[in-house]
């Protein structure tokens, strides 16, 4: 991972344009420049993300994260003598912003806000409280889900979401945009199912309200490093079988790193725990940003930056779950964003603190969705075998094909 504090001191041009991935921070900005993160991610755990300590400074099409969950923690610092000329396009930040003339210091959001089970082939409302220190717009990227107001006020608001029929076991995830001079995300999720209640907005929330769910998704004690030494490293090509002997029984870390020139262009991390027949015991052994745990922990997710990680301890597994499917969507309805916009990608397999396999998940062009590996019992030991079979149709299709439906 590139050091951008240095690549930044080592550009002393007007212009400092990134290579979309991500980037460790802190990184100080103290002199007037363009910054274009091309969809980078800026994060860090504890302290300022970004600081700009220069008038005349613009930053667009970045994320900046705090990783970690503190209070208060802040995403962007604007420390400039006068504050002037500070542009910023398409920023989305996690955490809060300071020193920006116009933008509040105190917002305080949901990560995420579970809408539960709610009845399916019907119309459900739901009545969302969010608290906003200033004005700002709200903007709604999900199929079949609408807002009102779409507009907040400084103080306490009440949102009507709702959500138009949906097909039973039919899992809803998407994302609420809270947008100032910089844009703040609440992921939502819920689950169509035939005989639950229909919702309606005169009931709360399912189990909390929307202010008090933060995302728990948090980066593993020890980092990915891309810095190895790559002859140390087991170059795997599309369907090779590997046994994993003594990585069975040690936990198993797998990542999809990427690069794209498509700002827009996000992939999630979707894993199924798989019996015989290749189907779902039930829609909990899907594992996703919604579900981030499997019952009895064998497969998790968390997030290092803006990478998702699968995290599998084996040894976990339960008796009747044959095989692990580790799979990745574009996410979104864009038809546009397919895996011919994706650069470089490869998935890399680590364990014991080292990496051990590395995939080029190349060949994929039409594709939104790609199964990338599976790791599956032969003979009661494990083996891992690298796919890198893509759907045209997307992530429906290989949910379906698995036992459960998606929206």
């Amino acid at each position: 991972m590139d050091n951008i504090q240095e690549l930044f001191r080592a550009n002393s041009g007007s212009e400092f344009i990134l290579t979309p991935g991500e980037y460790q921070g802190p990184l100080l900005i103290d002199r007037p420049c363009m910054v274009d993160g091309q969809g980078a991610t800026l994060w860090q755990n504890g302290g300022a993300v970004l600081q700009i300590a220069a008038d005349t400074v613009s930053v667009k099409n970045l994320r900046v994260e705090q990783v970690g969950n503190a209070a208060g923690a802040v995403a962007m610092q604007i420390l400039a003598p006068k504050a002037q000329n500070i542009q910023l396009e398409n920023v989305q930040v996690k955490g809060q912003v300071t020193g920006l003339a116009q933008e509040a210091e105190t917002w305080v959001l949901p990560g995420l806000v579970a809408l539960g089970d709610f009845a399916a082939g019907t119309v459900n409302t739901f009545a969302l409280e969010i608290e906003a220190a200033a004005p700002a717009m709200l903007e709604c990227n999900m199929r079949d889900v609408s807002l009102s107001p779409a507009e907040l006020q400084t103080g306490l608001n009440k949102i009507v979401l709702t959500v138009a029929e949906m097909r039973n076991n039919t899992i809803l995830y998407g994302e609420i945009m809270v947008k100032t001079a910089v844009s703040r995300r609440i992921y939502i999720t819920g689950k169509a199912l035939a005989g639950a209640s229909v919702h309606s907005a005169a009931l709360p929330v399912a189990n909390a309200p929307a202010v008090s769910l933060p995302v728990q998704m948090t980066a593993p004690a020890e980092l990915l490093s891309p810095n190895v030494d790559d002859s140390s490293v087991q170059q795997v090509k599309r369907g090779q079988r590997l046994a994993l002997n003594e990585w069975q029984h040690e936990p198993l870390k797998i990542a999809l790193e990427y690069q794209t020139d498509d700002v827009g262009l996000e992939i999630d991390s979707y894993n199924f725990l798989l019996q015989a027949g290749n189907r779902v015991r039930r829609d909990e052994d899907l594992i996703f940003f919604g579900n981030q745990e499997s019952e009895g922990g064998a497969v998790k997710i968390c997030q290092l930056g803006e990478t998702t990680l699968t995290l599998l301890d084996l040894t976990k597994a339960p008796a009747d779950v044959e095989r692990i499917a580790v799979c990745y969507s574009i996410y979104g309805d864009n038809q546009t964003q397919r895996f011919s916009s994706v650069k470089g990608a490869v998935v890399r397999v680590f364990c014991a603190g080292k990496e051990i396999y590395r995939f080029a998940l190349d060949e994929l062009y039409e594709e939104k969705t790609a199964v990338a590996v599976e790791i599956y019992r032969y003979k009661g030991e494990w083996k891992i075998s690298f796919i890198g079979a893509g759907y045209r149709s997307g992530l429906r299709h290989l949910c379906e094909s698995y036992g459960v439906e998606i929206e």
